[in-house]
């Protein structure tokens, strides 16, 4: 059976004279979202404090992590250095889903370490102010930011709609039914 470096042994913090106890897992890990995910190199590291408490084991810690980042305009990869604070309660009763479960004398962190790290990563991604944006076919003068919203001969703003006003017919406008 493979011992996995998230499951904890807490055997020593449930007792009445138990004393907080300090931790560090290093690990590779396969949680991504979206366009966003923990790279493999460095590893996931988590600097956690286990203290004992009434029914069960309180946590606080902090984990430092690495993401592989997909720019949502240009779709470059970049890396970034990450950290999120964590904190959970283990209980043996758990019923309500507040709290993680606290099986016999040991505890998964894998749960809790994933959901803190995946809920601090950001909705979208992008690679900064110098991203050139998408461009497919769209004629732009040399030095022209993408990100600006100005480009092409029209000189105005250009939106995703744009293409839509060649479509529609121009309104014929009579003024007595106007005024009608």
């Amino acid at each position: 059976m493979t011992s996995s470096p998230f499951v904890l042994n807490v055997s020593d913090l449930l007792g009445r004279d138990a004393s907080s106890r300090r931790v560090t897992i290093t690990e590779a890990v396969d949680w991504k979202i979206e366009m966003i995910e923990v790279a493999h190199d460095p590893p996931l590291t988590a600097d956690l404090v286990l203290h004992p408490v009434s029914g069960g084991v309180a946590i606080t810690g902090r984990v430092r992590f690495s993401t592989k980042d997909s720019c949502y305009r240009c779709l470059s990869v970049t890396m970034t250095d990450r950290d999120a604070s964590v904190g959970a309660l283990f209980e043996r009763d758990n019923d309500d889903g507040e709290t993680y479960p606290l099986d016999g004398h040991e505890i998964d962190v894998s749960q809790l370490l994933r959901d803190e790290v995946l809920l601090s990563l950001p909705i979208i991604e992008d690679c900064g102010d110098g991203c050139p944006g998408l461009a497919t076919g769209l004629v732009t003068s040399a030095r022209s930011d993408l990100n600006t919203g100005l480009s092409g001969d029209d000189g105005g703003v250009r939106t995703p709609f744009a293409v839509l006003k060649d479509l529609l017919e121009p309104e014929e406008h009579d003024p007595e039914t106007e005024a009608k």
